[in-house]
């Protein structure tokens, strides 16, 4: 086993719901754990506070050096407390589009810390609040939002002129802690499983809230294939543990009927396969020629750094290419875009930059 996958593993240990604690007790004391690179990861896939929270659950924290459990305790206890303001924001932006009977729903992490399924509020670190509605009021919801005070999060570009988006333009205010996107689509390529109207026809009210939040189901297949699609996941074939972690926190409200059906979808069965390698609780796909070349070179990039910046650098040039090549030829057919494109150079050039 690398020594990425080993440190992967430790991870899925700590936040997993396995009852393995004496075995998890026993290799802590013996400092099996290597915190430092366990830190490092949890900071890059936003789950300190997950880790911190599971281990509190678990009734391990009093066995980690003091310095580690105050630095944890620290990170937690500011989510929670933005956590905390974001919940208060999400019912304030819920009680808006009721009394302007706009039909919604939130999503992603919005619905997640929401909902029930979380032991506490903290546990998730969560970004943009994300909310659904129907295309023909996302203008309408868009406004709404304008009229109570929030405005662009960054000066726009000249892209959602000419091209699709599953979002209106990104909005914050000064009053409130979260940035909003209003989306009438849920994914950049669609998916017969998460279809937007079926999304808003099943959603399911939390208790005491009446927040509209996507059903368990729904929510599961978003968190995967916003992953595997929006996050590219499925292209560069890596793993997001706060995405494997909201998979095992939603897995257990699904019947089995559903969970077969998940594995119907081939970006499903890539997610799952990756997280089937660390947490026992996400199931694994049967045996295909598409997943054990996945899982050869899911493993060769964590063996071989080389053939990972390869493997990285390689898609990302396709990518780029696929998306100026799209661009050129509409730059050449379309005269409003060349001038657009003509008058914001230095902005397309740094972009491009960015890319290299």
């Amino acid at each position: 086993m690398s020594p990425i996958e080993v440190n992967l593993t430790q991870i899925s240990r700590l936040i997993s719901f396995n009852p393995d604690h004496k075995t998890l007790k026993e290799d802590i004391l013996n400092q099996t754990f290597n915190w430092e690179n366990i830190v490092k990861t949890g900071s890059k896939h936003l789950i300190i506070p997950t880790i911190y929270s599971r281990l509190k659950s678990k009734g391990l924290l009093s066995f980690l050096a003091q310095d580690l459990q105050g630095y944890l305790k620290y990170i937690y206890d500011l989510n929670e407390e933005r956590n905390k303001s974001l919940l208060e924001e999400i019912k304030l932006i819920n009680s808006w589009f009721n009394s302007n009977n706009i039909e919604h729903v939130f999503l992603k992490g919005a619905a997640m810390i929401a909902s029930n399924y979380y032991e506490a509020i903290g546990e998730r670190m969560l970004g943009d609040i994300d909310v659904l509605v129907p295309k023909e009021q996302s203008e309408k919801a868009f406004q709404l939002l304008i009229d109570k005070g929030y405005t662009f999060a960054k000066e726009p570009t000249i892209n959602p002129k000419y091209f699709g988006d599953k979002h209106l333009l990104r909005l914050a205010s000064k009053d409130y802690i979260g940035a909003v996107e209003v989306h009438f689509k849920l994914l950049d390529k669609d998916q017969k499983d998460l279809k937007p109207e079926d999304v808003l026809k099943n959603k399911q009210l939390v208790e005491h809230t009446n927040i509209p939040i996507p059903s368990a189901k729904h929510l599961l297949i978003h968190n995967v294939l916003n992953f595997q699609i929006n996050d590219h996941g499925s292209y560069y074939n890596f793993i997001g543990l706060k995405n494997c972690f909201d998979s095992i926190v939603l897995l257990p409200q699904l019947d089995s009927k559903d969970k077969t059906q998940l594995l119907e979808n081939k970006h499903i069965v890539n997610n799952f396969n990756v997280g089937s390698l660390y947490f026992t609780e996400i199931p694994k796909p049967k045996k295909s020629l598409r997943v054990r070349y996945n899982t050869t070179i899911y493993r060769l990039k964590n063996k071989y750094n080389n053939f990972n910046n390869w493997h990285y650098k390689t898609l990302a040039y396709l990518e780029l290419a696929k998306l100026l090549l799209h661009r050129t030829w509409f730059f050449i057919i379309n005269k409003h875009y060349r001038k657009d494109i003509l008058n914001d150079q230095e902005r397309i050039k740094d972009f491009i930059k960015s890319k290299l």
